[in-house]
């Protein structure tokens, strides 16, 4: 009976960090309001990428991920001349490319994570609306975490310069993995992909999230107020996906502090009982390269992120970009970075997780209150099974034995709806 309860645990926090990936890689729609800078940024991508036949380049956001391989090593690529054959760019761009960034100081053991949310459910690829690089120094047991604007005007290696947001749709993670070599000196080891309705689903499976405002948005989402606002999966989507024209840094910034919320959510009080339906629910929808054994390998580590202040959040903000509005009749408008100051930016995100410093006992305290939800949900999940045979007792009535259900033993069942 210990036995197959350590092995119900086991599988219980194998899946911790695929949902912890999942609440950061947050699927985040683009709720925008109704000014024009939607309608200049499809006559600009057909303008300057011309990626599709068609002057109506919509056909970018609505790509199957037929192109995608998600097979690719990072590895792989890092053994080969990144630039050999890329520096050539397959239509004239409308600004000079920029040389690639390079020399960030980042050591062997230092994980690198993409993590991503689509604005459009699959099966279609859409176009990366949240991007957010995680830097995570297991020895240390310390992440940071940077945000970076779709909107960003970057060079995707082999096309153009471009939106960073559609190089997703354009290649699948290879091309982003490119992209983000060439513009932020980084090759990714593991991505996460997320949409929109995972991300309501999740927040709506935690009963809701509690939010601090402290600003309200009376022109968006039915009119949010300030102060302490109980979110469902609906209202938490359109808090972290409205943008109000070009102001994608105060989105980061709120997308953040939701995700702090569901972090700690999540992590607290023993919720995390709930990650084996999650995992089975999920799975299918999040497209990731991560294995569940993979993953089963990081649970220490996930604990330890947990404590206070193990994780930094950095974001790229208008002091490392300034608008620029692309030429040509489409007046639209982009985000050209100082390649500089995201260096510094990046290098400053990376030196934060080498510094060492004591964990609390709150790690201790965590895995108490897990300890105590499995218990309980063991004893609910207790079944009493008829015995082949029957053993009298004095009251008459038989005597059967009990059975404890395994992981392997439950059937899992999905909710109709979405996923």
């Amino acid at each position: 009976m210990e036995k197959e309860r350590a092995t119900y645990r086991g599988y219980l926090l194998g899946v911790l960090m695929i949902l912890g990936i999942l609440f950061i890689g947050v699927g985040l729609q683009g709720c925008q309001n109704g000014e024009s800078t939607i309608e200049n940024e499809t006559k600009m991508v057909s303008e300057v990428a011309n990626f599709s036949p068609s002057p109506d380049a919509s056909s970018i956001s609505t790509q199957t991920s037929s192109v995608e391989n998600d097979s690719s090593s990072p590895s792989e690529m890092s053994d080969q001349p990144l630039w050999a054959d890329r520096l050539t760019p397959s239509i004239p761009p409308a600004t000079p490319i920029p040389p690639p960034l390079g020399d960030l100081a980042l050591e062997d053991d230092i994980l690198v994570w993409i993590l991503l949310g689509s604005d459009t459910e699959p099966p279609f690829a859409g176009q990366t609306q949240a991007i957010h690089l995680l830097f995570i120094n297991p020895r240390f047991s310390k992440a940071s975490l940077v945000s970076i604007p779709g909107d960003l005007y970057v060079y995707i290696p082999g096309h153009t310069m471009q939106r960073l947001n559609i190089a997703y749709s354009i290649g699948g993670i290879e091309t982003l993995r490119m992209t983000l070599a060439y513009n932020f000196g980084v090759v990714p080891d593991r991505f996460v992909l997320a949409h929109p309705g995972d991300f309501k689903w999740l927040v709506d499976d935690l009963n809701t999230v509690e939010v601090t405002v402290f600003y309200p948005i009376p022109q968006a989402c039915g009119g949010i107020r300030a102060g302490l606002i109980q979110m469902d999966g609906t209202l938490a989507l359109c808090y972290a996906s409205y943008r109000n024209g070009m102001d994608e840094i105060d989105r980061m910034r709120r997308q953040q502090q939701l995700l702090r919320v569901i972090f700690r959510n999540m992590t607290q009080d023993g919720n995390l009982i709930q990650l084996p339906v999650f995992f089975a629910s999920y799975q299918g929808w999040v497209k990731t390269d991560f294995s569940l054994p993979e993953l089963m390998g990081y649970i220490p580590l996930a604990l330890r992120l947990a404590d206070p202040d193990r994780v930094g959040y950095y974001m790229i903000g208008w002091d490392q970009i300034s608008i620029w509005e692309v030429p040509g009749y489409s007046q639209a408008k982009v985000f050209l970075p100082d390649q500089e100051k995201i260096k510094a930016l990046l290098q400053g995100a990376i030196n934060d997780i080498m510094i060492p410093s004591p964990l609390t006992d709150q790690v201790q305290t965590l895995e108490a209150q897990l300890t105590a939800a499995y218990g309980a949900t063991a004893t609910a999940y207790h079944l009493i099974t008829p015995s082949p045979t029957t053993t009298p007792t004095p009251t008459g009535t038989q005597e059967i034995p009990a059975m404890w259900i395994t992981p392997s033993a439950i059937a899992t069942i999905t909710p109709p709806g979405y996923p």
